[in-house]
């Protein structure tokens, strides 16, 4: 899909330039999204209706979503791609909220185990909706969700065949399934959607969740499962749990690889990402989940990352890793790529192999992801140990102290 300027639909459709901002900021064009000073639009974007003419009292132009109990993760998160996909967002919350995500769009104050509030959001809504996501990420009594099940059969009537309905629910109220219960009634009756999707993951202050990945999965259940009803799928959100050293348990590879992918993917311009590799005979092979955790090196330098990476191998292996396909990559990458002489640093500070142990990739200040050594069932863990990080960081620092270039070495 591709994107113009409000200039060139200003002779698209034949109204001024201002106009068309003005309506953009207003967030009544599908889709637009501003890019410094210059708002872009979906090359295919309908003209909005003029409110001033009678035929808008008639049409609805306008993709529109309500989310339920907005205010939480997964929501801030969902608001950017629903915008992406053209929808107009509107939200409910159960208490004022300062969130800058939320800022934007629409917010109306409720209890939603109250019915009689359920009642009154249904009269103060817009008159047509294309979406509606129901949130309950928090265990909810049976009198909650049987009230719910009345809001979605009364909420649908402002609906039609293109609309669709997510639930998203935490996993202890999946007793009562409404996207099966419901699927037909909705489906003869209106032609639309019901899915939904369930949270697998603990309810416990010490673990991560990906909520963007979360939210993600909500966006293609609402707009990809076009003639699917009534199923519901199930994630972790790919949640670690840490233990009270802030370590997480052992994972293995599967989960180890996906959590690399995960951290990985959020490195931006302000990341700063240090590590330490041995080189060890079975090391860097060529398994797709070695070769994509190199793409992720990769990608993660080019959106502007700063990584820093010291290979740890014996100077009398020179010429053996000239032709080792992997430091070949890294040599030609934006990642600063050093060697350190593994006999020196035996000689001088044994210690700092010690600390090093079979390698790790440290970001920031605030996480290590620490290698296990090889022969065991489980791959690594990940640490937001203070004491551990600072001790792994300062290790790093000191080895950059014997660091040479690698391109250098490798000539």
């Amino acid at each position: 899909m591709g994107y113009l300027t409000a200039k060139q639909f200003s002779e698209k459709w034949g109204i001024t330039e201002r106009r068309i901002i003005k309506l953009c900021k207003e967030d009544r064009i599908n889709g637009a999204i501003k890019n410094g000073m210059v708002w872009l639009i979906p090359e295919e974007t309908i003209k909005p209706s003029d409110k001033r003419s009678k035929i808008s009292q008639y049409i609805n132009t306008q993709k529109r979503i309500l989310i339920v109990n907005i205010n939480n993760p997964i929501g801030y998160h969902i608001i950017p791609l629903l915008k992406k996909e053209g929808y107009l967002v509107d939200g409910t919350c159960s208490e004022k909220t300062n969130n800058e995500s939320l800022e934007s769009i629409k917010i109306r104050q409720i209890n939603d185990q109250d019915k009689n509030e359920l009642k009154k959001l249904i009269e103060e809504t817009e008159k047509y909706y294309d979406g509606l996501i129901f949130m309950d990420t928090e265990k909810t009594s049976k009198k909650a969700l049987e009230n719910r099940e009345w809001f979605i059969k009364e909420f649908s009537q402002k609906m039609n065949c293109e609309s669709s309905i997510i639930l998203v629910n935490n996993y202890q109220n999946q007793e009562i399934k409404l996207e099966e219960k419901l699927a037909n009634e909705l489906k003869d009756r209106i032609g639309l959607r019901i899915n939904a999707i369930h949270i697998e993951a603990p309810i416990q202050s010490n673990i991560i969740i990906n909520y963007k990945e979360i939210a993600e999965d909500v966006i293609d259940l609402l707009t990809k499962f076009k003639n699917t009803t009534g199923i519901s799928i199930t994630t972790d959100g790919g949640y670690l749990l840490f233990d009270k050293k802030g370590r997480t348990k052992p994972l293995e590879t599967g989960k180890f690889y996906k959590t690399i992918h995960h951290y990985f993917k959020s490195l931006d311009k302000s990341s700063y990402m240090w590590c330490a590799s041995t080189m060890m005979e079975d090391e860097w092979t060529e398994e797709p989940a070695e070769m994509n955790f190199r793409v992720t090196n990769l990608e993660a330098a080019n959106r502007g990352a700063n990584l820093e990476r010291i290979f740890i191998f014996s100077r009398n292996k020179i010429k053996e890793f000239r032709e080792n396909k992997t430091l070949k990559i890294y040599k030609q990458s934006n990642i600063k790529t050093m060697f350190v002489d593994y006999d020196e640093i035996k000689t001088k500070e044994p210690e700092l192999l010690e600390i090093v142990g079979d390698g790790w990739d440290g970001i920031d200040k605030d996480t290590l992801i620490v290698d296990l050594p090889s022969g065991n069932k489980e791959r690594g863990y990940v640490s937001i140990n203070k004491h551990e990080v600072q001790r792994a960081y300062e290790c790093f620092q000191r080895l950059k102290t014997y660091a040479k270039d690698l391109k250098e070495i490798l000539k």
